[in-house]
């Protein structure tokens, strides 16, 4: 399809009478890599994440290429899966067209709730911070964690993470600025020694543990 081509879901003549989710139903039928038998493919479900998950923002089909590390055709033929399905929202500028979450879709809540627990903070954290040596656990703290909990509340702008283990604080700052380059949300990692931990006397500590903490590297 044509780069300038239309964007929203009636331009790209979805037939009337139809489900919104349907177009997104046909689309899974594809293969699927086996440890991700929900979506059609790690990009979707990334794509997916950049876009369902924190604060509403508009992104361009050459920016989320670059933020998503792959070619522009691969996340024009998704977005336009997505567009289709009613799940995404296409915006024509004079610069191009803009990409968003339809939050009005029926598809939006349960599907971010999906793509929270599969390709979210939780996920990708467990992936940056579980592969450092030195890292003993990792928690989720703040919002993000109430969100894990079931909690409601709006999409948390930033991720704050606790760190436990002997690992400077550079390791850790260069394992956060790597999740916060695939989640495309800030990323705060907070270190503490597994003794200073264990200790009770913190008061930053224990305000950590009075709130949620959903536990991703143990």
């Amino acid at each position: 399809m044509r780069s300038n081509a239309v964007g929203s879901a009636a331009e790209y003549g979805r037939p009337r009478g139809r489900p919104p989710g349907a177009a997104f139903q046909r689309d899974l039928r594809a293969p699927a890599p086996p440890q991700l038998p929900i979506f059609r493919s790690r990009l979707q479900g990334e794509l997916l994440g950049r876009l369902l998950l924190g604060p509403r923002r508009e992104a361009s089909m050459l920016d989320l290429a670059v933020m998503l590390r792959t070619d522009l055709g691969s996340v024009m033929r998704e977005v336009e899966r997505l567009s289709r399905a009613g799940v995404l929202a296409l915006r024509r500028t004079l610069a191009g067209r803009l990409v968003s979450r339809d939050e009005g879709s029926p598809l939006y809540e349960p599907l971010a709730r999906l793509v929270m627990l599969t390709f979210g903070p939780a996920a990708v954290v467990a992936e940056e911070f579980g592969r450092l040596p030195a890292v003993r656990e990792a928690h989720l703290f703040g919002p993000w964690a109430a969100r894990y909990a079931g909690l409601p509340g709006e999409q948390p702008g930033d991720v704050e993470v606790l760190l436990v283990g002997d690992l400077g604080r550079e390791t850790a700052f260069d394992a956060a600025q790597e999740a916060a380059a695939r989640l495309g949300l800030p990323v705060h990692p907070v270190v503490r020694t597994p003794a200073e931990w264990a200790d009770d006397v913190d008061p930053f500590l224990r305000e950590i543990r009075a709130g949620h903490l959903h536990s991703v590297v143990r």
